[in-house]
């Protein structure tokens, strides 16, 4: 069950008359909730079948008889799937509980409560990895995908079990167990399911090999990977090195991520704020990069572990560059590991088309997003006819045409100007235009959403996006 808690602090500033306004900030917290990820009866299922197979892999000379010495090393065991590009696709909800008594008796590896437990006596056995912003929508797209944390062999695959549960059930999850050299193996729960690799048990992965993509099968409140560890001898491990980690002393990990991993994971502009959807249904963005003067825009960051008294710097940039508007913003509210804040702005009549920027730094990482200010109805110029500009086919796999709907261009005096960003500024293409319909062809461009501004000399003609497939 998705919690959320709305935390208002609310003030307007203006400035030449009413006609340029933003907001203070607005706070929503996002708790994806616990359950008890695995059943004792079916761990000990899997178990089972795992000594089973190990078993048969060492009579088949797949798995040597004995162990390296040498301690297994984790990188990071999730990532954005080829094409996409944003800040961040994550929070952690719940390590492993290092304080055997219940219920609500917590203890994290760095002394704190970042764990759960139950009533009924389960104490979470591994770290909850919950997808952060819009877990269901980024499910539905198969956009974060579960890697191998290290290398080794296939000892477990679980596949086509139910993905979309919402709390406790009888439900199997669909999951990977890797073995590794030492002995040591990695269970990586709740996969999305028939999205598991397609390599068989008894096999061997690479560090960074595709396993799966992050799903809600089994017992799970929401789209997450539930990652649990334990070494040779089948004792449980942590793999973070903190005071109160009971099982081992140090980290497991290549590089430790610090405890309170803090960030901005997504930012956004929006033409009203996201609407929260039940459990398992898709939540409605309301995402929007294009505005006239006197639309309301709503300036969003969605970010994970929050804490008292962190500030973020707010800066929105005109087309030129110059300050539209600066501030602080500080929070008082409780820590969170994932939350959203929203401030509103109204340009104002006077102020410049183009290209505006919305710059957040926070922890002293910097994060932007571009947006669109022009005439009304330019929120539309990816796809209508009656604007400036039409891309088509849209989305597309690469290949697309570019039409401009002004006619009195005059290419052979002007200097025509395409420019292509990624969602991150980057240029992927700058190209003169000859003509009122041009053919791109970028066959290495990767799947995402882009931007095009077509400018002439200073002058900026036409702007829009597209979606590559």
């Amino acid at each position: 069950m998705k919690k959320h808690c709305i935390l208002f602090c609310f003030l307007l500033f203006s400035f030449h008359g009413f006609s340029q306004q933003h907001s203070e900030g607005t706070l929503q917290n996002y708790d994806p909730g616990h359950t008890e990820c695995l059943s004792d009866s079916f761990r000990q299922v899997i178990k089972a079948e795992i000594n089973s197979t190990i078993l048969s892999l060492r009579n088949q000379n797949i798995i040597p008889p004995h162990y390296s010495s040498t301690p297994v090393q984790f990188d990071w065991p999730l990532r954005l799937r080829p094409g996409l590009v944003d800040y961040g696709y994550h929070s952690i909800s719940g390590g492993v509980d290092h304080n055997p008594a219940y219920p609500n008796q917590l203890l994290d590896y760095n002394c704190g409560a970042l764990t759960y437990d139950t009533p009924s006596g389960y104490n979470h056995a591994g770290t909850d990895f919950f997808l952060w912003p819009f877990d269901w929508n980024k499910m539905d797209s198969g956009d974060v995908e579960i890697v191998a944390a290290a290398a080794g062999t296939i000892t477990y695959k679980s596949d086509g079990n139910f993905d979309r549960s919402c709390g406790t059930n009888n439900n199997y999850w669909n999951s990977v167990t890797v073995q590794h050299a030492d002995g040591s193996e990695v269970w990586y729960g709740h996969m999305k399911k028939f999205s598991l690799t397609t390599k068989n048990v008894g096999q061997t992965v690479a560090m960074g090999e595709y396993l799966g993509k992050v799903g809600s099968s089994g017992n799970s409140t929401g789209p997450h990977l539930h990652l649990e560890v334990y070494d040779s001898l089948f004792n449980l491990i942590d793999p973070f090195q903190g005071a109160c980690n009971s099982f081992n002393s140090n980290s497991w990990w290549i590089s430790q991520r610090p405890y309170i991993d803090a960030g901005i994971n997504h930012t956004a502009t929006n033409f009203k704020p996201p609407q929260w959807q039940n459990c398992p249904l898709e939540h409605i963005k309301n995402e929007r990069d294009y505005y006239t003067n006197t639309d309301t825009i709503y300036l969003i960051n969605y970010m994970r572990f929050l804490s008292t008294g962190d500030s973020s710097t707010i800066t929105i940039y005109r087309p030129d560059n110059s300050v539209w508007g600066n501030w602080v913003w500080n929070t008082t509210w409780p820590n969170y590991t994932a939350a959203w804040v929203y401030w509103w702005m109204i340009p104002g009549a006077s102020e410049p088309s183009g290209q505006w920027k919305f710059e957040t730094i926070y922890k002293n990482q910097t994060y932007f997003h571009y947006f669109w200010l022009g005439p009304a109805g330019i929120q539309n110029a990816s796809t209508s006819l009656n604007m400036t500009s039409v891309v088509y086919p849209n989305p597309t796999t690469g290949e697309f045409t570019i039409g401009l709907v002004d006619q009195t261009i005059n290419f052979s005096n002007e200097k025509v100007e395409l420019k292509i960003t990624d969602v991150l500024g980057n240029i992927i293409l700058e190209k003169i235009l000859t003509n009122n319909k041009t053919e791109i062809k970028l066959p290495e461009i990767s799947s995402g959403t882009y931007f095009y501004v077509i400018s002439n000399a200073e002058t900026k003609i036409a702007i829009g996006k597209f979606t590559v497939k």
